[in-house]
């Protein structure tokens, strides 16, 4: 396996516009999700839910960004099957970017809807409830609230946050479930 970069700073307006997509970024976060494993275009599609030749675009995408990897081929069927794995364990995108961070706002912006769509994929099937008493497995939180933290404290605060997710994010064994979060720490004005 070719060594992955354990951070990525993403600070090109290309890959940012790569990243800004919810096809390709679920690509990724499978691919991220289990680092050492590789996916084929077929697995991807399947798991995305689009059509093995629609999948090729977003790969190809993807790979001229180093966002994924071709890991191995094989010849199956003659024909050439390519073996994806994710290029980086972890992604952090830079506020500068010479398009004035038009970019970045549609990469933050897919994020926000894709977690909308999920929910509203899960509410609409019954896969998830907002009810206490809801089994643990299929409870949605969703909360949002405005909290005042010392200037001394905001770096311990965002540290602790982000150590918090990544404990449960790495922590997957047997019985475990997914859930996804967006986590948006971001400075609000008193009005």
């Amino acid at each position: 396996m070719t060594e992955l970069v354990p951070r990525r700073v993403i600070d090109d307006v290309a890959t940012l516009k790569a990243l800004a997509d919810p096809i390709r970024m679920a690509i990724l976060e499978l691919a991220m999700a289990e680092p050492a494993r590789t996916w084929t275009a077929k697995e991807f599609a399947g798991i995305v839910g689009i059509s093995p030749t629609k999948i090729y675009y977003h790969l190809n995408q993807l790979e001229q960004h180093g966002l994924i990897q071709i890991r191995d081929t094989r010849v199956v069927n003659g024909i050439i099957e390519k073996q994806y794995g994710t290029g980086q364990l972890d992604l952090t995108f830079s506020r500068r970017t010479e398009d004035g961070g038009e970019s970045l706002r549609a990469a933050v912006c897919t994020q926000f809807d894709i977690t909308r769509d999920e929910i509203d994929r899960g509410l609409a099937a019954s896969t998830m409830s907002i009810e206490a008493d809801a089994d643990e497995t299929e409870r949605l939180l969703v909360s949002r609230s405005v909290a005042s933290i010392e200037q001394s404290q905001i770096a311990e605060f965002r540290a602790e946050l982000l150590n918090l997710v990544r404990k449960f994010e790495k922590s997957a064994g047997s019985g475990s479930h997914p859930f996804g979060m967006l986590v948006a720490l971001h400075p609000t004005r008193s009005e």
